[in-house]
């Protein structure tokens, strides 16, 4: 078959969205597909092997990319077999060119008030195939009437038994923004007398750095680091962590949290809070009752955890999530779902 993939972004930038584009892509080429893949246009970006990529561009590329993906790669799309958009601005302009195509929820792409709702409501009832990463999404389609499909993450499950587990050693791999609840995990640290790690890069960096240094939180920051090398920061750490938060309308809430399944893969289990997707993405892990209230959430981290919770996480994620099941479930829904 015939497959494109529109996206936002695109390898190497990080995000769930780019890790959801390669490891999809490549597990399509590995099977035998043609996969031609449609991207915002940069120069960093090179094609995933065995994939054609098509560079897209524009002026007011935030507001019209969709309209402009269309005109670049229309051809392309009307060959194709199976067009998916990764992101929904990337559809806008396939309904007017009546290309069938499937669309995919990923996080604040449907959290987030969209900037153009009529645009937003004609993409997803137009979709032959609609799917969402995590009930959570799927239900915010359903209030609009729209039934989505959830997918199974597209993660890698390593082969080999997990590392021998340091309990003291906490990771948080998140964009550091205000809602992505970095000030939590370094209260989280400090309250527990834990080692923590932080992955990512982002406005609100410098305020988690103050508050580690006042709290005397013994939290080291590495900035952002290219996708391939986190599994390495992961690897033998006690827990992964996923504290976010919603704004105060209730918007812009974590849509499932992909790093927690992508750690549960690698035998580090979860311990999250209850916003958004992120209970979905915990799975047998720990979700805290209060994540404001550190001593509490210190304490029920320390009496939960035991040797054993990476073993119990990896083989949650193999029974449920892996890029093939991602895959075998884009294909063989049916239309409509």
């Amino acid at each position: 078959m015939r497959w494109a993939l529109l996206t936002d972004d695109h390898p190497p930038t990080a995000g769930g969205v780019s890790a959801f584009v390669d490891r999809v892509a490549r597990e399509l080429v590995g099977r035998g597909h043609q996969v031609t893949i449609v991207a915002r246009h940069a120069r960093d970006r090179a094609p995933i092997p065995g994939t054609r990529l098509l560079r897209v561009w524009g002026p007011r590329f935030s507001r019209h990319g969709g309209r402009w993906a269309a005109l670049r790669a229309g051809t392309a799309l009307r060959g194709a077999d199976r067009v998916v958009a990764v992101t929904w601005p990337l559809a806008v302009g396939l309904p007017a060119l009546g290309i069938p195509y499937d669309v995919v929820a990923h996080g604040s792409d449907v959290t987030c008030p969209p900037r153009d709702p009529a645009a937003f409501d004609r993409v997803w009832a137009g979709a032959r195939r609609r799917f969402a990463l995590s009930g959570f999404l799927a239900g915010q389609l359903a209030e609009r009437g729209l039934r989505a499909v959830v997918l199974p993450a597209p993660v890698p499950i390593p082969v080999t038994a997990p590392a021998a587990p340091d309990p003291d050693r906490w990771v948080l791999v998140a964009r550091a923004t205000p809602l992505k609840g970095g000030d939590r995990f370094v209260r989280w640290v400090a309250a527990a007398g834990a080692r923590g790690v932080v992955v990512g890069d982002g406005p609100a960096l410098a305020s988690w750095r103050d508050l580690a240094r006042a709290l005397g939180a013994d939290v080291t920051f590495l900035g952002e680091r290219p996708s391939a090398e986190i599994p390495a920061v992961w690897a033998g750490a006690g827990l992964l962590v996923l504290a976010p938060r919603a704004a105060p309308d209730g918007s812009g809430a974590e849509g499932l949290g992909l790093v927690a399944i992508e750690a549960a893969g690698a035998g580090v289990p979860a311990v999250g809070c209850r916003t958004g997707g992120v209970p979905e993405a915990v799975g047998p892990g720990l979700v805290v009752d209060d994540p404001d209230d550190a001593a509490r959430c210190a304490a029920q981290i320390r009496a939960w955890w035991t040797p054993d919770r990476g073993a119990a996480a990896q083989a949650w994620c193999r029974a449920h999530h892996g890029v093939g099941r991602t895959v075998d479930a884009l294909a063989g829904a049916r239309a409509g779902g």
